[in-house]
């Protein structure tokens, strides 16, 4: 290994040769965007949900939209990158960025400060009083309903397990023996026997009808009913205390919350300020990747790739460090809000660092660093000229299908914010660390790189694609695995969705390793000269394309596969193979796999006359391997 490592970093040493501009780029503008990126879009669909009211449905199509919005403006980034420059792009992508992430982050705030200064105190409680939503507002919050299940076995003595005693926490990370515990008591207690008869077990697969036993059977034992109650009577002579148990209930349902707070008027206001952060995010991608091909040569830009994605998997790491530390510190909404404002602090450093830049240098083939004239008035190219000039060019429509058939496994890096937080915490708990699941990809990529770098680039780019998409692609199968299967090792069922989450992580990075950076690498070193803007622009569309698309089916699978509750639904054996969360990787796992098979079928259109050349093992091609 430490061979490995002496030869990896020892290939740095050309980048010795590259100008400052380089290094403000990477360690600076990629590296802080990253922080606020990864956290960015993996807190998304959650806020979307947790702090602004959007349910599953709803919270996949905002994503969608927002990177649907993306996708179309980053279609034309390209030849506005081409056509301002890297600077300028830099710039006005930070300048939208910074104003966005305060907004979206101030939304929380908002609306508390409309609740305490608006709030009808009265009429709220006399409408949570008469619904007896007072009683159940614990059941909104699934760590709490878990509590107070493992609370009510304790009482009653029902948490035996093997002859072993079992604490409270082992009981609510547990579904199976919170369930068995439920529905011992559950046949013991006179109220619930006479509403629901002989049927229990089988009434009891509805998730409502679960939660109404909860709420009863935590009203049968007193003291469990004055700590999961909320008693507004004891308020009665302190009015600041009363409003703020009242708020709690309000937050606690979506449709009481829309009705006393202004959420309705905040999901407007959310949609509009993503209009503008699509923008920005849209501007800022391409022109990090266009900027480190103009301060760099052939000689150096497979080693500036390669520290570049080195640096994006760095900060993508700490970024996810960042999310647990937030939501674990100032709780899961105010968490959400407070990795905006980091985004925010963050953008401001990328736009200084921006602003130093030198905007008209220019690496030459040869190395030499060379001053290139800033193009005014008529002699600079205009947007329109340079979409003109690219898209009659045969090699840019091969370019183009090659790109269009990566939006299958495109899906699966998608599947990193927009399905795995919420698939996360409803197979593993709320308290699941998204982040720290997160985490595991980019450090496989970025020991990876270190170890493998040298073994993967022995191949040809074609190849490594192939191989790597199959990869990535199969490891979505992975996640079809039930987790009750692994019961019969000892394990609980959660322990199971652990197992086979874990793998599929390490799977699917290694499948990323192995192509993602080369894909890069490979997009800017065909670009001719002067047009790098506009091909990593269009290299970037599957990415863009595949998160309106998965937006929308993610929402719309969450929704029938795996909502809120389903641990117990799965438990109770209202969900079964075929219509629980391993039956929605099954359709994403055939969507992936399909781009390796296409790219492999169309193979001779994609590669055509390049196809004789890129067969030539590396080896026998130093200047292509150099670049």
């Amino acid at each position: 290994m430490w061979v490995a490592l002496k030869k990896y970093f020892s290939e740095f040493k050309v980048l010795k040769q590259t100008p400052r501009e380089f290094w403000t780029l990477n360690l600076v503008i990629n590296f802080f965007e990253m922080l606020a990126y990864f956290s960015f879009i993996t807190v998304l669909t959650l806020f979307l949900t947790d702090n602004v009211g959007f349910n599953d449905q709803w919270a996949g199509n905002v994503v969608g939209l927002f990177t649907l919005l993306i996708t179309i403006t980053i279609f034309f980034a390209g030849f506005i990158i081409d056509s301002i420059g890297v600077k300028r792009a830099l710039i006005i992508s930070m300048a939208l960025l910074i104003p966005c992430r305060l907004l979206i982050g101030l939304t929380g705030p908002i609306e508390n400060n409309y609740l305490e200064k608006n709030l009808d105190v009265t009429a709220a409680r006399s409408m949570i009083e008469a619904e007896h939503l007072d009683r159940s507002a614990f059941t909104m919050d699934n760590t709490r309903l878990a509590k107070a299940q493992a609370d009510l076995i304790i009482a009653t003595g029902k948490n035996m397990a093997d002859e072993k005693e079992l604490s409270i926490d082992e009981l609510a990370g547990n579904a199976q023996k919170l369930r068995e515990g439920l529905l011992a008591i559950a046949k013991e207690s006179p109220t619930i026997r006479q509403t629901y008869g002989s049927d229990l077990e089988e009434k009891l697969k509805d998730q409502n009808e679960f939660k109404k036993m909860v709420v009863t059977l935590v009203g049968e034992v007193p003291e469990l009913g004055r700590k999961y109650f909320v008693d507004f009577s004891k308020f009665d002579d302190d009015p600041v205390a009363l409003k703020a148990a009242v708020i709690g209930v309000v937050k606690s349902y979506p449709d009481l919350r829309a009705k006393f707070s202004i959420q309705d008027l905040l999901k407007i206001f959310v949609v509009i300020i993503l209009f503008f952060t699509a923008f920005g995010e849209a501007l800022m991608v391409p022109a990090i990747y266009a900027a480190l091909r103009r301060y760099t040569s052939k000689r150096t830009s497979g080693t500036a790739f390669n520290f570049q994605y080195l640096t994006m998997n760095i900060g993508a790491v700490l970024s996810f460090v960042m999310f647990d530390w937030l939501r674990g510190q100032f709780g899961n909404e105010a968490g959400n809000e407070a990795i905006f404002w980091a985004g925010t602090i963050f953008a401001i450093i990328c736009i200084v660092a921006s602003v130093t830049l030198r905007a008209n240098i220019q690496v030459q083939d040869d190395g030499q660093i060379a001053d290139v004239p800033e193009k005014k008035g008529e002699a600079r190219e205009m947007p329109w000229t340079i979409a003109k000039s690219v898209i009659s060019e045969s090699a840019f429509w091969r370019f183009m299908l090659f790109i269009v058939l990566l939006i299958g496994v495109r899906l699966t890096f998608t599947h990193q914010f927009l399905v795995m937080p919420k698939y996360y915490t409803r197979v593993l708990g709320d308290a699941a660390p998204v982040g720290l699941l997160n985490t595991i990809n980019p450090t496989i990529i970025t020991i990876g790189l270190i170890l493998f770098i040298p073994i993967i680039m022995r191949f040809t780019v074609f190849r490594l694609i192939v191989v790597g998409t199959v990869i990535s692609s199969l490891s979505v199968f992975i996640l079809a695995i039930p987790g009750n299967y692994f019961t019969s090792l000892g394990w609980t069922i959660e322990d199971g969705y652990w197992f086979i989450i874990l793998a599929q992580v390490v799977v699917f990075a290694f499948g990323e390793l192995i192509w993602s950076p080369r894909l890069s690498e490979y997009t800017v070193t065909i670009a001719p000269r002067g047009r790098e803007g506009t091909y990593m622009s269009m290299a970037t569309l599957p990415m863009f394309i595949a998160k309106p698309l998965n937006g929308w089916l993610s929402g719309l699978l969450l929704t029938e596969y795996c909502p809120d509750g389903v641990m117990n639904d799965i438990v109770s054996g209202a969900r079964s193979w075929y219509n629980g969360p391993e039956m929605m990787w099954i359709i994403f796992g055939v969507i992936a796999i399909s781009s390796p098979i296409l790219i492999v079928l169309l193979r001779k259109v994609i590669r055509s006359e390049e196809q004789e050349e890129e067969d030539v093992p590396p080896a026998e091609q130093p200047e292509i391997l150099e670049a």
